[in-house]
């Protein structure tokens, strides 16, 4: 009998079952923050995230490996830099994908998903609340939320507008959005 790897690998398929990808505890990757004056470096794994603050709100963002181990707020040759339009702020990695937050109320952020290996933008939405992990490593959720006209049943009337968050799970290879089949009870100021 001759040795085949193909036997050797369905025996261990039988005896470890299917390998699933796990999601991770929080929606984005581990980060540690070093602040100055005007500047704060995000040192990731594979990225760090110098945010330079605006003159009034928002921040530029310059994306670069974490082997550069540079933190200066100049964009240097083969920086992703991501220039201040709409007071956006380093929300998140995952991997090598970017999270930017926009807005200055609580309500109705923006959130912006790029991709840093190709630097394509994948996604523009809004979203309340904090992004949650997804059930994969592929995914991440976020509450978009909208107002109603009266209580939705089986909501407390807590003075506010009314409003319903609905989950929307994000696959970060194509930035696509899709229905997580869950809703909250939501008030609006």
């Amino acid at each position: 009998m001759t040795f085949n790897p193909l036997w050797l690998a369905a025996f261990g398929a039988l005896i470890l079952g299917p390998v699933r990808l796990r999601a991770q505890g929080g929606a984005f990757d581990a980060v540690t923050a070093d602040k100055t004056d005007r500047v704060v470096c995000y040192h990731h794994a594979r990225y760090i995230v110098v945010q330079r603050r605006g003159k009034e709100v928002g921040s530029d963002l310059f994306v670069r490996p974490a082997t550069s181990g540079r933190c200066e707020p100049d964009s240097l040759p083969g920086d992703f830099v991501w220039r201040n339009k709409d007071a956006e702020y380093f929300l998140g990695l995952r991997g090598d994908v970017l999270f930017i937050d926009s807005g200055t109320g609580p309500d109705f952020r923006g959130l912006i998903v790029i991709n840093l290996r190709t630097r394509r933008q994948l996604l523009h939405t809004d979203y309340v609340g904090t992004p949650i992990a997804g059930p994969d490593s592929f995914t991440i959720g976020v509450w978009r939320g909208s107002e109603l006209p009266k209580l939705a049943p089986g909501c407390p009337d807590e003075g506010m507008i009314p409003g319903i968050d609905s989950l929307f799970w994000i696959d970060l290879r194509s930035g696509v959005l899709r229905f997580g089949n869950r809703t909250r009870c939501a008030g609006r100021t």
